[in-house]
């Protein structure tokens, strides 16, 4: 048989829908004596079918319920207080990741997604950067316990936030990248992530910017093997967030990522 180079799986995060009551009950039978309600649930379930995904990712954009709580200062998504943070709930999800999963990254929300307002700073910009400032500190807690990193789950480019959090510990994940200003997001993020049959625009931004992963979203080999014509293996992933039926997603995604030696 060929010898064949395999293609790292990086889990960008997971749409997880309500159990059912008997699901449910079932799953906290397993979890007595320790604290879990239906966010927990969910981020476990998130990591279901991940065993052979190279970067695992438990939570995706219904971990903003949880995550909004975590911000002092608000009154229904505006900020009417002192600014900070109580991180006690997303360090115990963080724990109950780790658990499971010693290698997971947490995937969450861009700021902007959370759809936060101000009436007490009183200038955007520095609204903005305060927020940005609190989501580092939250994710510093959480990685202190153990999360390896954080995939921020965005619907645009964010200049501030961009500035603020982008680094190698904390990936951007444009949500619709046909959309999405890529440009602007590849001068803060060597990552370029792009769906697989957008691929054409990849050689185009890899000349004019610095990118160190090229991670094609829902890649079948064919894709893989594409990218290979111009980019070496080395710094190709092949990537996706699951909207529905994850662990067999996932598993199918891992069986494609591989391409002729």
């Amino acid at each position: 048989m060929a010898r064949r180079i395999t293609i790292p799986v990086r889990a960008f995060g997971s749409e997880v829908g309500m159990p059912a009551v008997p699901e449910l009950a079932k799953w906290l039978k397993g979890k007595r004596g320790v604290e879990a309600d239906l966010t927990t649930y969910r981020l476990d379930r998130s990591l279901d079918g991940q065993e052979e995904v190279a970067v695992p990712t438990a939570g995706g954009l219904f971990y903003g319920e949880r995550l909004s709580g975590a911000f002092l200062g608000m009154e229904d998504g505006v900020l009417v207080g002192e600014p900070g943070i109580d991180p006690a709930a997303v360090a115990a999800d963080a724990r109950s990741v780790t658990a499971r999963r010693k290698d997971a990254w947490f995937s969450l929300p861009a700021p902007h997604v959370l759809g936060f307002s101000d009436a007490s700073i009183g200038d955007d910009e520095e609204f903005s950067e305060t927020i940005a400032d609190l989501y580092a500190r939250l994710a510093r807690e959480m990685r202190d316990l153990g999360v390896r990193g954080h995939v921020l789950v965005a619907e645009e480019a964010d200049a501030i936030e961009l500035e603020v959090l982008a680094g190698r510990k904390m990936l951007f994940f444009p949500k619709d990248p046909e959309t999405f200003d890529l440009e602007l997001l590849l001068e803060y993020q060597g990552e370029l992530i792009l769906p697989a049959k957008a691929l054409s625009r990849a050689p185009d931004l890899m000349e004019r910017f610095r990118v160190r992963k090229l991670i094609l979203l829902d890649a079948e080999e064919a894709d893989l093997r594409a990218a290979a014509e111009f980019a070496d293996p080395d710094m190709l992933e092949s990537g996706g967030y699951c909207e529905e039926a994850c662990p067999g997603y996932w598993k199918s995604l891992v069986e494609r990522a591989s391409i002729p030696r």
